[in-house]
């Protein structure tokens, strides 16, 4: 049995600044950077970025 990975987004209109993350785009959650309540760890083409769990929208992977 395979489980799909969630993935999160930049919630629409959001106005903060994360360089190494494009609006609209999904991007895969990573679980290897320990839990914080207040922040989720993205994997994007630069690496792992921390973002603030409020400023992303989530999902489970089509």
């Amino acid at each position: 049995m395979s489980r799909v990975a969630p993935q999160a987004r930049l919630r629409p209109g959001w106005l903060g600044f994360y360089p190494t993350i494009l609006p609209d785009t999904w991007y895969r959650l990573s679980a290897a950077q320990g839990s914080q309540p207040a922040y989720l760890w993205l994997e994007t083409s630069f690496g792992i970025t921390r973002v603030q769990r409020a400023d992303v929208e989530i999902r489970d992977a089509p």
